[in-house]
């Protein structure tokens, strides 16, 4: 009997033991509640990109001018052939929660030392140059980190257009850029915030 007991104690203390250890496994110190929205599309239609305005098909093209090779390497960081583009959205409206929009631009190729900027992609073309993409006021828009907090254009609050302005522009890496070909690809997605 005794030696039942003395199970019986070691059992139950075990019991005791398992129950207090499982208790503070599952303790919790706060709790944090996450909550969204998922709203329909602000604009029903996006038109297109282009330099001068009015619809045009997707993908667009932007052309630079010919800029010569002795205009960039007056220091690293030349920007030239500056050239404006637009990308046109259509039945933009404000809803729940929703009074911008702007586009966040991506590249595939980004320039070696430079992910700010589009690496020219061209074959045998021009070295040490690369493509930047620039608001309106000449400041580059780095292309692999996301916005700049205060781009964006506001919704209508009535159902209407709304038109994004931006510049493209030649942009030396070095003060030895070579003669040739420049091209480059950019993404870009619609943000509505």
């Amino acid at each position: 009997m005794d030696m039942m007991k003395k199970i019986n104690k070691k059992l139950l203390t075990a019991a005791i033991f398992a129950t207090l250890l499982s208790a503070n496994a599952s303790a919790a110190d706060g709790t944090i509640n996450f909550v969204g929205k998922v709203t329909a599309s602000a604009c029903a239609t996006l038109v297109g990109a282009g330099p001068t305005g009015g619809a045009m098909e997707l993908p667009a093209t932007v052309t630079l001018p010919n800029v010569t090779s002795s205009t960039l390497n007056e220091a690293v960081g030349t920007y030239a052939g500056h050239t404006r583009f637009s990308i046109y959205l259509e039945d933009c409206e404000a809803t729940a929660g929703l009074d911008n929009v702007r586009a966040i631009f991506t590249t595939g190729s980004p320039a070696a030392g430079d992910s700010h900027v589009m690496g020219n992609t061209a074959p045998g073309g021009a070295q040490d140059v690369a493509i930047a993409i620039l608001k309106t006021d000449g400041t580059e828009i780095d292309l692999n980190s996301g916005p700049d907090t205060d781009d964006g254009e506001p919704l209508p609050v009535v159902s209407g257009p709304v038109t994004l302005n931006y510049q493209a522009a030649y942009r030396s890496l070095t003060t030895t850029v070579t003669a040739g070909d420049v091209t480059g690809t950019a993404n870009y997605i619609i943000s509505y915030f």
